[in-house]
């Protein structure tokens, strides 16, 4: 899958609340629930638990888990924002390029995102395509569709074509996104290239409350 393809799909495709506050035009910002942070754990093989794969997140020998506020990553780590208008995004979400020291290791997507207070912004996706990455031990460039199913099980969804080429897995559940963009969903997509090898993979871990598709 070509690059601006991926970044397409990263983006459109949560305990303490943070506070609601006003982003200057009277409207106010929807507060994100945090859920409790889950320790790294797995389960039964061929199993898909979406709470052992988010707290299993590896960057670049790093333990990420999501959802994770900006404000919590460590020293060395910095983002990029993309501009919202490319991706049909609104106030209160956004999607970045993810930085260590300097070099890029993923793309996320952010909820709580507004302009002057981005900082305050929360990860609810990730998506990875470097051998230094991994998400629940399926590593881009190098795990099979077999150690996939033999990992997770067979698919929730799988996609494929011939022309254009397209082999994607996914397991979970994908609500649609909200008023501002935000993707809704539990989820997690393996993109296959044509020798059956991952070419990327993408976490989202979002509140997926009915509520919040009004």
């Amino acid at each position: 899958m070509k690059r601006p393809l991926l970044l397409l799909l990263c983006c459109v495709l949560t305990g303490t609340a943070v506070s609601c506050l006003s982003d200057g035009s009277g409207k106010y910002k929807t507060p994100v629930e945090m859920p409790p942070k889950v320790e790294p754990y797995t389960v039964e093989e061929g199993t898909f638990d979406v709470n052992a794969v988010r707290s299993n997140i590896n960057l670049k020998g790093m333990h990420f888990d999501l959802p994770q506020p900006l404000s919590d990553l460590d020293k060395g780590w910095s983002y990029e924002l993309y501009d919202r208008k490319d991706y049909g995004l609104e106030e209160g979400s956004g999607c970045a390029r993810l930085l260590y020291k300097g070099d890029e290791v993923a793309t996320i997507s952010l909820e709580n995102c507004y302009t002057g207070k981005e900082g305050k912004s929360v990860i609810y996706s990730v998506s990875i395509r470097n051998s230094d990455c991994s998400i629940y031990g399926i590593i881009p460039l190098e795990t099979k569709a077999e150690d996939v199913e033999r990992l997770l099980g067979a698919p929730d969804e799988e996609q494929k074509t011939d022309d254009p080429f397209m082999h994607v897995y996914t397991y979970g559940i994908i609500n649609g996104t909200d008023s501002n963009g935000v993707v809704r969903g539990q989820s997690i997509v393996v993109d296959l290239n044509e020798k059956g090898i991952v070419d990327f993979v993408k976490i989202t871990y979002s509140d997926i409350s009915d509520e919040l598709m009004k």
